[in-house]
């Protein structure tokens, strides 16, 4: 053997050894590697990778689908005033020269709703924002983007639960709608499908009963696992229908107004989740009733989240955001319920 072929046998012996195999398993082109070989395969790496950015799954913001939200107020107000009026009247039999009418009287009453003042910021250095640029990550509005998420986690949690501190309530927990309770083990496997259709029915029935027939429930709300129960479950051995179908069509509302019921899930009813927001009931689920209307309950927001100029300091850039918000009121007391579950 040669000098030269000796020099090239050992170039490729170390080679194959740096890479961890053996040098008579490895094939080069012409017996040398070569600067393309080691591009195509790095190449073929980064192939394998994805040029998009994930960012976090949240919850979803979905109290708009539950509340009337109105803007309409003033930017300015602290506190959200209404007036309601109740009316005492009679008739009754009288003679052709009766002075003795029965008179009709109102009794109003005034309701003060707490608003509160809120906001957050983002802000970035210069030397952030340099850095987002070159790498195509649009920091400045990413920033944006988290501070209004975390607005509006701030108001869903006040349009839910309210805010005890300020004097606010929330579509779960207000004091104004009656609370009863269930006696009846869902997940027993004992339990029919009629019993539970039955015990959901018993919240829409009370409503209807306590307000005189006023007030017709066309909403009702579960949480999240009770729901999914419902909706996979089926009502009985003779039927392929769910408990789910069968008390869409089977209800109070549809009963005495032939329209459909809406049924919402909400995690935020299960009992960790109550209990998480302060709202003591035995550690138990709660399902929730009422007729969805603006006359009967509302939530103020008169300033939607929004950010304001950016505001340079030292190095960094501040933009502060603001808005404002009340909690739930219901008007009417018994255009609603809730029932914690057993």
């Amino acid at each position: 053997m040669t000098q030269l072929k000796k020099i090239v046998v050992a170039i490729d012996a170390a080679i194959a050894h740096q890479i961890g195999r053996d040098a008579y398993q490895v094939t080069f082109n012409d017996g040398l590697p070569t600067l393309d070989d080691g591009l195509a395969f790095y190449i073929s790496q980064l192939a394998s990778l994805e040029s998009r950015i994930y960012e976090a799954k949240y919850a979803a913001i979905n109290y708009m689908e539950l509340i009337p939200v109105d803007t309409s107020l003033p930017e300015w107000v602290d506190q959200w005033d209404y007036i309601s009026y109740d009316g005492v009247t009679i008739g009754k039999f009288i003679g052709a020269s009766a002075d003795d009418l029965p008179d009709v009287t109102v009794n109003a009453n005034k309701s003060v709703v707490p608003i509160g003042y809120a906001g957050n910021k983002y802000s970035y250095s210069l030397d952030e924002l340099r850095k987002s640029q070159q790498l195509r990550i649009p920091l400045d509005t990413t920033k944006a983007r988290l501070a209004f998420r975390g607005a509006q986690e701030h108001t869903q949690r006040v349009a839910y639960f309210g805010d005890a501190a300020r004097g606010m309530t929330g579509l779960f927990n207000n004091p104004n709608l009656a609370l009863s309770n269930s006696t009846l083990n869902w997940y027993d496997p004992a339990t029919t499908g009629d019993q539970i259709v039955a015990d959901l029915n018993k919240i829409l029935v009370d409503v209807y009963i306590n307000s005189a027939t006023v007030h017709v429930p066309d909403t009702i709300i579960l949480d999240a696992a009770r729901f999914a129960f419902i909706s996979n479950k089926r009502m009985g051995t003779i039927t392929d229908k769910t408990m789910l179908e069968y008390f869409r069509t089977n209800n109070q509302f549809t009963a005495l107004t032939g329209r459909p019921i809406n049924i919402f899930s909400r995690l935020q009813l299960s009992a960790a989740q109550l209990a998480a927001a302060g709202v003591s009931n035995g550690n138990k689920d709660r399902i929730v009733a009422y007729e969805l209307n603006d006359e009967n309950l509302g939530m103020q927001v008169p300033i939607p989240w929004r950010s304001l100029a950016p505001q340079m300091l030292n190095l960094k850039v501040n933009v502060p955001c603001e808005y404002k918000i009340s909690g739930v009121e219901f008007r009417y007391p018994f255009s609603g319920a809730y029932r914690d579950q057993f």
